[in-house]
C-alpha cells in the first residue's frame, strides 16, 4: 500500500501547449503521483494550442479549496494569457506559494503568469525568449530548467521531459531511485539532468 502519496494539480486554460501538459500528466502518473487536471475555464473540454482535443478532470472552482503538494502550468501563448488573466488562478498561486508547496511553471507561464504578477519575488527563473524582458520580477537565467527553492521553471516544449523528471525528483524526495528507474525505462538518455 502505498503511503504519503504527492499530489499535483495541473492548470490549463484554452490555448495551453498539450505537448507539455500531456508529458507532465504522463510523468507524474508513471511515478504513482496523484494528478488533478484542472480547467480554469467554466468547461471541462478545453481548446488546446494545436487544436488537439484533451478534457480535463474538474474545474478548478471545484478543487479551488484543495491543498496540493505542486501546482504546475504548461506554455501556450494564449493560455499563459487565460491563466494569468483569472483571479481564481492567482489566489490559488498565491496561497500554494505561501503554503511553501512546489510552484511548476513550464515555458511561457513563468514570465506571463509568475512574473506578471510579482509571484516570483525575484528569485531566479527560466521562461521562454525574450519574455523574461517584459517583466521586472524575476532574475531570468538561460537553462532548461531552473529551481530557486520551491519555484521549478522550464524553457519549453523541448524540455518537457527534463522538467517533469525534476519535478518528480523534488517531489519524491525519498525515493530519487524511483524516478531515476522510470527515466531510464522509458530510454531517456538526458537525466540525470546536469545543466540546470
Amino acid at each position: 500500500m502505498m503511503t504519503n502519496v504527492k499530489h499535483v494539480a495541473v492548470l490549463l486554460a484554452d490555448g495551453f501547449e498539450e505537448g507539455e501538459a500531456v508529458v507532465f500528466i504522463d510523468i507524474m502518473r508513471r511515478l504513482d503521483i496523484k494528478v488533478d487536471v484542472l480547467s480554469c475555464m467554466e468547461t471541462t473540454v478545453l481548446n488546446s494550442y494545436f487544436e488537439t482535443k484533451i478534457s480535463a478532470d474538474h474545474l478548478l472552482v471545484d478543487k479551488f479549496d484543495c491543498n496540493y503538494d505542486a501546482v504546475m502550468m504548461p506554455g501556450g501563448p494564449q493560455g499563459t494569457d487565460n491563466l494569468s488573466a483569472n483571479a481564481n488562478v492567482i489566489a490559488f498561486l498565491k496561497r500554494h506559494i505561501e503554503a511553501k508547496k512546489y510552484i511548476c511553471a513550464l515555458c511561457s507561464s513563468g514570465a506571463k503568469v509568475l512574473a506578471a504578477h510579482h509571484l516570483l519575488q525575484g528569485r531566479t527563473y527560466t521562461t521562454g525568449d525574450k519574455l523574461a524582458e517584459k517583466f521586472d520580477d524575476g532574475e531570468f537565467v538561460k537553462q532548461k530548467v531552473v529551481v530557486d527553492g520551491q519555484f521549478i521553471t522550464g524553457r519549453g516544449l523541448g524540455v518537457s521531459f527534463e522538467f517533469a523528471f525534476t519535478v518528480a525528483h523534488y517531489l519524491l524526495a525519498d525515493n530519487h531511485s524511483k524516478v531515476d528507474w522510470q527515466a531510464n525505462h522509458i530510454y531517456f538518455d538526458h537525466w540525470p539532468l546536469y545543466n540546470k
